[in-house]
This record gives C-alpha cells, sequence and structure tokens, in this order.
C-alpha cells in the first residue's frame, strides 16, 4: 500500500513537473507587410518570446520588437529553398514550448486567414500546450485601405468575401464555386492568384459577371512599393503583364474599385532606417529626437556580446539602416567586437555612418569607414529631418527627461 502511494505521488510530482515546465505559444498575425501594422498585443508578445517561427514576411523590421538574445528560426515558404512542412512546423512548436520556452508563432497578415493557424492551434490543443491567439490584420481590407478604396460602401457593396485561389489541391474551375459568388455580388477579394488573374477573370465572366465590372490588382500591398493597377475584368488578359512580377499581390472586383480615382497617401516619414550604437544604453537620445519623422530609429548596445543572438543581428542586417550613428569612441570597439564574436557586421555599404566628434571618425577611418563628423545629437536630427527635428537642451536627458551631472564632477 505505502508503494502504491509512494508510485502515485511521484506521477503527481512528475506531472507537476512537466506542466511548471510547458511553455507557451503565440499565434500571431503580422499584418501585410507594413511594419507598424503589427498589433501592440502582438509586439509585446514578440517582445516576450524565446523563440519565433515567422514566415517569410515582407519585412524584417517587425522582428525588431524582440529581444536581443531571441533564437529566430525561419519556416516561410521562399521561392526556390527548401521549406518545412506544415506537419514539421507544427512538431517545432510543440518542441519548443514543451522545453519551457516562450514561442511565437508569427504569421503574416491574420493567423486564421489562409495561414494555417487553425492547424497549428489543434496540434497545440492536442498536446495540451497554452496557447494565444492574436489576430493581425488581413491583406484583403489593408491593401485596397492603401490604395483609396473601400471593400464595403454604402449602396455599392453589401458583402465581402475572401477567396483563396490557390490550386494545388484542385484546378481553378472546380476550386471555386463560381455562379455562386456571382450571384452573390459585392466585393471579392482573390488570395495567393496573382499568376491566374486572366483565368480568375474569364470564371467570373463565364459565370455571368459583366465584362466591364471594375477590378484592381494590388500589388505588394501596404509596402512603399505598393502599385495598383485599376481597369475592369475584360482588361486583365494574359497579355496585360507579366503577373508573376506583381506577387505577393491581390485581386479586388466589385464596384468599390472605382469609388476614388488618382487616390495617394500622405506619407508619415522619409524611409530613413537609424540606428543609434551606444555603449550600454537601451534608448539613445537621437530617438526622441526624430520623432515620427523617419521609418524607423532604433538602438543596440553592444557593450555585452551575449545580449544579442546571432540569428537577431543577421535580421538587423536584413533591415538595411540608412543612416548608423555612433556617440563615443568605446562603443565603436564594443561594436567591432560583437561583430568578431558573432561573425555578423549590421552596417551596410550604402549606409551613411555619423559620428558625435572627430575621435570618432578618426577611430572608424582606422578601420575602413568614412563618416560625418557631428557635434550634438541636435545636430545629427537636423541633419537627419531638418527643421521637424525637435531640439531639446544638452543639459537634459532626452530619453529620461533628468537633468545631466556636468561633466567632471
Amino acid at each position: 500500500m505505502k508503494r502504491l502511494l509512494f508510485i502515485s505521488v511521484a506521477l503527481l510530482f512528475n506531472l507537476l513537473n512537466l506542466s511548471a515546465q510547458s511553455g507557451k505559444v503565440y499565434l500571431v498575425g503580422a499584418g501585410p507587410g507594413d511594419p507598424d501594422l503589427i498589433t501592440v498585443k502582438g509586439a509585446k508578445a514578440l517582445g516576450k518570446a524565446d523563440v519565433v517561427l515567422y514566415d517569410a514576411l515582407a519585412n524584417p523590421s517587425i522582428l525588431i520588437h524582440c529581444k536581443g538574445n531571441v533564437r529566430l528560426i525561419p519556416v516561410g515558404k521562399r521561392a526556390g529553398k527548401p521549406s518545412p512542412s506544415q506537419g514539421e512546423i507544427n512538431q517545432l512548436l510543440i518542441d519548443e514550448a514543451q522545453k519551457g520556452n516562450t514561442v511565437v508563432r508569427l504569421k503574416g497578415g491574420d493567423p486564421f486567414v489562409f495561414g494555417r493557424g487553425g492547424e497549428e492551434l489543434l496540434a497545440l490543443l492536442d498536446k495540451g500546450i497554452d496557447t494565444e491567439v492574436i489576430p493581425g490584420v488581413t491583406a484583403a481590407i489593408a491593401a485596397p485601405a492603401y490604395a483609396g478604396i473601400p471593400v464595403t460602401h454604402r449602396g455599392l457593396a453589401r458583402t465581402f468575401s475572401l477567396v483563396t485561389a490557390s490550386t494545388k489541391d484542385s484546378n481553378l474551375t472546380e476550386a471555386v464555386k463560381w455562379k455562386a459568388l456571382v450571384e452573390q455580388g459585392g466585393t471579392i477579394a482573390f488570395y495567393m492568384g496573382v499568376i491566374v488573374i486572366p483565368d480568375i477573370c474569364q470564371q467570373l465572366i463565364k459565370s455571368g459577371m459583366s465584362p466591364d465590372t471594375p477590378a484592381a490588382i494590388i500589388s505588394k500591398g501596404t509596402l512603399p512599393e505598393q502599385k495598383a493597377f485599376r481597369g475592369a475584368l475584360k482588361d486583365f488578359t494574359a497579355d496585360f503583364t507579366d503577373y508573376a512580377k506583381l506577387t505577393p499581390g491581390l485581386l479586388l472586383v466589385g464596384e468599390v474599385v472605382n469609388v476614388t480615382e488618382n487616390y495617394q497617401p500622405s506619407k508619415d516619414n522619409n524611409g530613413m532606417k537609424v540606428l543609434s550604437i551606444t555603449l550600454n544604453r537601451k534608448v539613445s537620445e537621437l530617438t526622441p529626437r526624430l520623432e515620427n519623422e523617419v521609418a524607423l530609429a532604433f538602438t543596440i548596445a553592444s557593450k555585452d556580446p551575449n545580449k544579442y543572438s546571432k540569428e537577431y543581428l543577421e535580421m538587423l542586417k536584413e533591415v538595411e539602416f540608412t543612416h548608423i550613428v555612433f556617440s563615443n569612441t568605446k562603443s565603436v570597439e564594443a561594436y567591432f567586437k560583437l561583430c568578431e564574436e558573432k561573425g555578423i557586421n549590421v552596417i551596410s555599404p550604402k549606409a551613411t555612418i555619423i559620428t558625435l566628434g572627430k575621435k570618432i571618425t578618426d577611430l572608424l577611418s582606422t578601420k575602413g569607414y568614412n563618416a560625418i563628423t557631428l557635434g550634438s545629437y541636435n545636430e545629427v536630427a537636423s541633419y537627419l529631418i531638418g527643421d521637424k527635428a525637435k531640439v531639446m537642451p544638452s543639459s537634459v536627458d532626452a530619453v529620461t527627461g533628468a537633468s545631466k551631472k556636468p561633466k567632471g564632477k
């Protein structure tokens, strides 16, 4: 009896221990491309993650929300390169969570809109793993919005249909109930079908839709390169363009396409991506001076090489910062030591390097880099964004608002 009780207690202890070690998985929607479209909740989940399994995202800047020592695992499908199957991705999520890690599965758009998020959720729940779904902005709404096209509009579209044009398991004719789709009317968005757009248009026309129905192809939606090609179903023939060059993209069909014409969104920033390399500060004093006038203002503290994983530094390199700012010689030495240890140099050959003093410029010169020498963060901000820069007194810490101690005291 005592032996049986001992075994029962041991089994219970093991189960409790296993539960304590189990991590958590977040299924996070990254949005359609613009890194600013990730939700606040999604960004917070990335900041907690030990491991991130991410799709072939349109913009690596999204991963900047991660901790520096995060492990980044690409699992998206990239042209011409091997990629893990869905079953292998499911198992990776399970394995990492069972090790006690906080795991983010970062998926383009929304996890549950043609993203197999449901399959991943079922696999995780089957193993009893704590899982949370964080929705994302889906391309069928965001890309048209960036082109000035509302997907619903009073008097024009009372319904909005999302359709995948992927035909891996069947031919296009059988993949969709075309007649029912046409009879329903409203707005239709076709995902994952750019190269078969002429066939989609023909199927709609054959099923009773007018050849003059407005349609638009939106390529690289929400990115700076976004282009919208407006016309009618009859216009998008096989010889209209090389459709393969428009991927990723979607086809939008319906009267809403003509609600606005020649819409040009105003730009909030000038596309600059500024990286401040400090010794140990988490946020550079340059950042508040730039506010929202640049595409990205980011800081890395180079003193501790263990703070950053190689994968994270590789991601920073992919961001391709346009400007790199060094504030002192110690941060220069620490940065290049970090590069040596990790085998990664984040500085792009095309980047403009700026320093806060001639000694820093001279030190960079010995390492083969030319730099522009300026005297203060205010000067750097003015150099980058002109009179939009926020000028702040040098006696005050721009990040914390605290008064600085005079030098030498």
